[in-house]
């Protein structure tokens, strides 16, 4: 019922720029984030759908609290294509992540979303490298006012910035089911969606080695992690697991640190952080050894 409500809404938004504004202002932003929510669904129509994540809500449902927080992943599979030619590591990066939640104690809503400059110092790549990447999501972005763009933090990244890589003693699909079989023995973990990348790959006319996305995210924890930064549900969660074999064979395992993230958009750490960081080190460890 909630969800036809917020998109009769859109409708009135329309209608009459001056009406739109009465009622948009008079929505709390919990409304506020379900409406450029229903926005955003319009503008990523012409790529391929990967999943919706409320993090918000699903945390309420496993009786934790977070601000209004939903990211939305979409992809290109050309345009993913490209970069994972150049390294299968970017896979980490993509496809294509936006973000709209309000920080604790606030009315107003925030877009955030993984920029190509971004992907461009973390990967080291040239502006070339990026270039579509970056006119491809532009399409979309430009469809919001810039005052709810989140600040831009790509010049604190570095190389490998926030990058923890393991090395999988495991062939390349024994890692896979054995991460999955990992993550899902926590209990309290789900799956969201997962990307073959080389198989996608192969549907533009492009080669790479094996290399699979797994997302996945644990509602109650993530909740608490995101309580007083919310804008790490942008790159911690859900978690972007990536799982990719090299050319002579070694299979490597990749995913965000929640910290570094942290770190680098509320330069703070918090406890609840520090424990899924240590989880995951020890579930996703223990599966590749």
């Amino acid at each position: 019922m909630k969800s036809y409500f917020y998109i009769s809404l859109l409708a009135i938004f329309f209608s009459c720029s001056h009406e739109r504004l009465t009622e948009y202002t008079a929505l709390d932003v919990r409304q506020k984030v379900d409406v450029e929510v229903e926005q955003l669904k319009n503008f990523i129509h012409p790529f391929n759908s990967i999943t919706q994540i409320d993090h918000s809500r699903l945390a309420k449902d496993a009786g934790v609290y977070t601000p209004p927080s939903v990211v939305t992943i979409f992809s290109d599979k050309k345009i993913n294509a490209q970069l994972l030619q150049r390294d299968q590591l970017i896979g980490v990066d993509l496809p294509f992540k936006v973000l709209l939640y309000s920080e604790p104690d606030t009315q107003k809503v925030t877009l955030a979303y993984t920029s190509a400059e971004f992907i461009q110092r973390r990967h080291a790549l040239s502006g070339e490298d990026v270039k579509e990447f970056q006119n491809e999501l532009g399409q979309v972005i430009k469809n919001f006012p810039e005052t709810i763009y989140a600040k831009d933090f790509s010049s604190k990244v570095e190389e490998d910035y926030g990058l923890i890589v393991h090395q999988s003693t495991k062939p390349f699909k024994q890692t896979i089911v054995d991460l999955k079989s990992a993550i899902l023995s926590q209990g309290d973990t789900q799956m969201f969606a997962d990307i073959d990348f080389q198989k996608e790959s192969k549907e533009v006319g492009v080669d790479i080695p094996p290399t699979y996305l797994i997302l996945f995210g644990g509602p109650a924890p993530g909740g608490k992690a995101m309580k007083n930064t919310p804008r790490i549900g942008l790159d911690a969660f859900c978690q972007k697991l990536l799982v990719f074999e090299k050319e002579n064979g070694d299979v490597f395992i990749a995913y965000n640190d929640i910290e570094a993230f942290s770190d680098l958009y509320y330069d703070t750490k918090t406890f609840p952080q520090m424990i899924i960081n240590y989880r995951l080190g020890t579930t996703l460890g223990g599966a590749v050894e």
